[in-house]
């Protein structure tokens, strides 16, 4: 492969078989992940569906998975991925979570890392559902061994080049993209898809395939990297959503404001971001929501692709740059941008696509309207060109496992879905003792006085849920409010309060996702096809969870 230029290889490597995608072989320990940081996540926990499944496979923990795999009873295996009898456990080596209280994630974590709260550190706060930018400031220290999650991952790369020496230098990797939204991949397969893998089509990167593109990582300078901002603000510019505008104006102010490296190295003469503010600060120059300068002249780069003059939604409003302290002394409000559809004004109530209708800016679709066929050929295939419902799926989680472990108590087959959390404060504080006091303090389940008569239950009973999946113990609020037939338990209650054991299992009663697996659904995975732009962290296989029998 020398000389050889690291995408062209990489093309025909995957074309003649000799390089493999690591999708291919997911169970291979090549391709296990062995190390996971969680930041502010509670991955396994209220994001994770397929809570015991995460125990057994990824932590190689206790769990509670009572099904069987697919080479145990028989069933149809996957021919398009390597197939391995023994099922992975145990894939991770090192499991650390940064949290500020100990959620399921931290419980089943290596190391634990105290970060800081509310009123313990610097940062910023905004919602797409109101029109502000609010600070979190410093009243008094972290307490104890705690730091603010800026320090922590500061921290972490300051020790990070200290050890590079002898180990990683300036490495060269090749790195696979997916086919974008707002750029011209988005329009890469127009007339169906053709598989290179099947030979139906050539690989053609960037069209049939992903991208591939070589990047450079200079690992001794991951701090001083960390610690700056980089030169492509300066070289590139800023931008978002198929458009881009330059920065070099906001670049030069930022050194100003925050000063620039003295130390000599690969980023001497950039803009400082040393502290958690200089951070806030950078987020606030950059942003068009943030600086009016920067506002007008993202709404200039629109004008050019529409044609159109839309830049007097911020010119208003041009000179104001909004700063850290402005927002500590009282929450501002956000300039009008094109990275949203929705327009800041004081006659007119921010509204989703606001800016489509009286700016004749196009939607972000194939047609540039609103769609409400979608002619996708894979849409066709499953009958969903409009919108249409779908009944539970029967996923066969039941019937292999009834009266397993039978105690003489009625056992009912119910339909499982999990609502937003109800006695919490988003998906944090459902262990705060307001919300415990509020609500039976500790993890319920709700089901119709219907059904509560047939299998004999009464309000505020010990119950059990149970699948293949695993298992949940939780008392019961039998509720006329509930459809019989259904059977839910509100999201992001841990078991870390008030949960017993479980009868079927053996381990401690589970969580809502206990009695959950991940689906995958194919037209989810759309790709090269304008607003089905499939890629990971962006438009994907959502996490349904609300399509269970219990």
């Amino acid at each position: 492969a020398a000389g050889v230029d690291p995408k062209d290889y990489v093309k025909r490597a995957l074309k003649d078989g000799s390089l493999q995608m690591s999708c291919e072989d997911p169970d291979d320990p090549a391709n296990w992940p062995r190390n996971l940081f969680v930041w502010r996540s509670n991955l396994l926990g209220s994001s994770g569906k397929g809570h015991e499944y995460f125990l057994k496979h990824l932590l190689g923990t206790s769990h509670g998975v009572m099904g069987k795999d697919l080479g145990e009873d028989g069933r149809q295996k996957p021919h398009e991925v390597v197939w391995r009898d023994e099922a992975p456990e145990g894939k991770l080596d090192l499991l650390v979570t940064l949290d500020f209280r100990m959620s399921t994630t931290c419980v089943y974590s290596d190391i634990v890392l105290p970060t800081a709260t509310w009123y313990e550190k610097n940062d910023l706060n905004t919602s797409d559902m109101h029109p502000f930018i609010h600070p979190l400031s410093t009243a008094v220290d972290p307490a104890w061994q705690a730091k603010s999650d800026w320090e922590i991952y500061k921290g972490f790369a300051k020790k990070f080049s200290e050890l590079c020496p002898g180990h990683l230098g300036v490495e060269k990797e090749v790195v696979l993209s997916p086919l974008m939204h707002d750029t011209p991949a988005e329009l890469a397969q127009p007339f169906g898809v053709a598989d290179w893998k099947r030979g139906e089509c050539e690989l053609i990167p960037g069209k049939t395939a992903p991208n591939i593109a070589v990047v450079e990582r200079d690992y001794p300078n991951v701090f001083k990297r960390f610690t700056a901002l980089g030169p492509l603000m300066d070289k590139v510019g800023n931008g978002g959503k198929g458009i881009a505008w330059n920065t070099q104006t906001e670049v030069e102010q930022l050194g100003q404001l925050n000063g620039k490296v003295k130390e000599a190295g690969a980023t001497q003469g950039m803009p400082s971001i040393d502290t958690d503010i200089d951070a806030c600060e950078v987020i606030l120059q950059l942003a068009p929501e943030t600086n009016g300068h920067v506002a007008v002249k993202a709404w200039e780069a629109l004008s050019k692709a529409t044609g159109r003059e839309h830049a007097h939604l911020a010119l208003h409003r041009e000179d104001e740059k909004i700063r850290f302290r402005d927002v500590q002394a009282q929450p501002r409000k956000i300039i009008s941008s094109p990275t949203w559809s929705g327009l800041e004004s004081e006659k007119v109530s921010y509204n989703a696509g606001y800016t489509n209708v009286h700016e004749l800016i196009p939607w972000r679709t194939l047609t540039g309207r609103q769609q409400f066929f979608l002619d996708h050929p894979w849409m066709s295939a499953f009958g969903e060109n409009f919108a249409s419902y779908r009944p539970p799926v029967d996923l066969k989680t039941t019937g292999a496992i009834e009266n397993i472990k039978g105690n003489g108590n009625t056992e009912i087959l119910l339909n499982f879905i999990t609502p937003h959390q109800k006695w919490g404060i988003h998906s944090t504080y459902s262990d705060n003792l307001l919300m415990l006091t509020l609500n039976r303090g500790g993890p319920v389940i709700w089901l119709s006085e219907t059904d509560a008569k047939r299998a004999g239950i009464a309000d505020n009973d010990w119950v059990e849920l149970f699948n293949v999946n695993g298992a949940i113990a939780a008392r019961a609020v039998v509720s006329q409010r509930v459809n019989p037939g259904m059977v839910l338990m509100y999201h992001a209650q841990e078991k870390i309060i008030n949960t017993p054991g479980s009868e079927i299992t053996g381990q401690r009663g589970g969580i809502h996702n206990s009695v959950t697996r991940i689906v995958l659904k194919p037209t989810h995975m759309i790709g090269g096809y304008a607003q089905f732009s499939y890629g990971f962290n962006y438009y994907g296989t959502i996490g349904t969870n609300r399509d269970e029998f219990v």
